[in-house]
């Protein structure tokens, strides 16, 4: 792909749209061009690892949790400084689940992300039945 594609595709992916309509815009905008929707996966999966800064995934997201009203607890790693854990709340949420301390749910999801780490939610239900998220964890192991 060219300049000008590559432009198209990180304007595209950061507007959020998905790469297979990424694949059908370049395919209109540049007639007789077929791009490869691995390419496409390719060069967004370059466009995230560059908005890291050079930072690790969980740095990234620590920093954040913490640019954004949110209080998080890490737990490392006996062994080194790599982060096993990670427990986050919003500040908003915290409000919302004091106002509505009556339901707490646990949902827990297993391997649905690159790291395999289980994230468990807790949710809450306000007295208009309307749910909402109380905190989140992302854990390497149960415990």
């Amino acid at each position: 792909m060219n300049t000008d594609q590559l432009d198209m595709v990180e304007s595209l992916h950061r507007a959020g749209v998905k790469p297979q309509e990424i694949e059908a815009a370049l395919r209109e905008k540049f007639p007789g061009v077929q791009p490869a929707l691995k390419d496409i996966y390719n060069h967004t999966a370059k466009i995230r690892r560059d908005g890291l800064l050079g930072d690790t995934p969980m740095k990234a997201l620590e920093n954040f949790l913490a640019g954004n009203g949110f209080t998080f607890y890490t737990r490392e790693s006996d062994t080194d400084d790599r982060t096993e854990e990670i427990f986050f709340c919003h500040s908003k949420s915290h409000k919302m689940w004091r106002a509505f301390p009556e339901v707490l749910m646990v949902d827990t999801t297993y391997n649905t992300n690159m790291y395999d780490w289980p994230l468990v939610q807790f949710i809450g239900v306000t007295s208009t039945s309307q749910s909402f998220c109380i905190a989140a964890a992302f854990m390497i192991r149960e415990r």
